[in-house]
């Protein structure tokens, strides 16, 4: 019997996380004919041997262990190196971070019912380190509109994101050129040969404010966005606003852009537009 076409492998790559890793892994729900690769990227103090179980239900879980540590973009590239060919479709995932019980069954089906998109995403709920709720990210539904938002900034969550690995092997996996932005890099690859979409659902909850990489990083990550818009840059609007607007996020101090965050959030009752989502994805007439 041949192994099913859209076998899932969900990557979590693991530094010094701790309990958060046994968080994020209760919150998944797979298949036995799924699996859950954690990369530990060279912990000392608390390594994920201890932590990671051999199953998490019915679905097996595999522990890649770096020989130092090497940062996320080469954790998530020997993670996904690790997974077997006869697995499809690779999911994303982050210690801390947790999924809504129909996340994979979601994404699973939208791909299945739509082969030209190679990527989706959902929204997400970003949390306080303690839990709290404090806003949405409705990235843009449709194709479309994540084209035009890919012209300004990421437009899926990273991680929210399932792709398919036949796109991402066709790109050459997550590039090493764009520090604290492999996720933008890797994805603007992919629309190359395909389409992106998100799911209008909060599938994923994401922890925010505890020193992740957007707060220890982000002039590293911004002048990595600034380098990804510039090298497809071609004169369009979107185009032109998105630069501009990265550079001028670099020269602006952070607080700047939490505290106007902030004050969108309370003015949107905490749940910030992404911008038109167009029309929904069509399933395929049946052949």
């Amino acid at each position: 019997m041949k192994p099913p076409t859209d076998r899932i492998c969900l990557v979590i790559p693991y530094y010094e996380a701790g309990e958060d890793l046994v968080e994020s892994l209760e919150s998944v729900r797979l298949g036995r004919a799924d699996l859950i690769v954690v990369v530990d990227d060279g912990s000392r103090r608390r390594p994920a041997r201890g932590l990671v179980p051999p199953t998490v239900g019915d679905t097996p879980v595999r522990l890649v262990e770096m020989a130092r540590n090497g940062g996320i973009t080469a954790a998530l590239r020997a993670g996904i190196a690790a997974v077997p060919a006869d697995f499809a479709l690779i999911a994303r995932l982050d210690c801390g971070d947790t999924c809504r019980p129909t996340r994979f069954t979601a994404q699973r089906e939208l791909l299945a019912a739509h082969p030209g998109v190679v990527l989706v995403g959902s929204w997400v709920d970003f949390v306080s380190p303690d839990g709290a709720f404090l806003y949405r990210l409705e990235q843009p539904v449709d194709p479309a509109a994540v084209r035009r938002r890919m012209r300004v900034n990421c437009a899926i969550t990273h991680p929210a994101a399932m792709f398919r690995r036949e796109a991402y092997d066709r790109v050459g996996g997550y590039p090493t050129r764009f520090p604290a932005a492999e996720d933008f890099a890797l994805f603007s690859l992919m629309l190359q040969h395909g389409e992106a979409a998100n799911i209008p659902q909060a599938l994923v909850r994401c922890r925010t404010g505890d020193g992740g990489i957007s707060d220890k990083r982000r002039r590293t990550q911004l002048a990595s966005r600034c380098r990804i818009l510039l090298e497809r840059f071609d004169w369009h609007p979107l185009a032109v606003y998105g630069l501009l607007r990265a550079v001028g996020q670099m020269a602006t101090p952070r607080s700047w852009s939490t505290r106007a965050h902030r004050i969108r959030v309370r003015l949107t009752g905490g749940r910030p537009q992404a911008g038109p989502a167009g029309p929904p994805l069509r399933r395929n007439p049946p052949g």
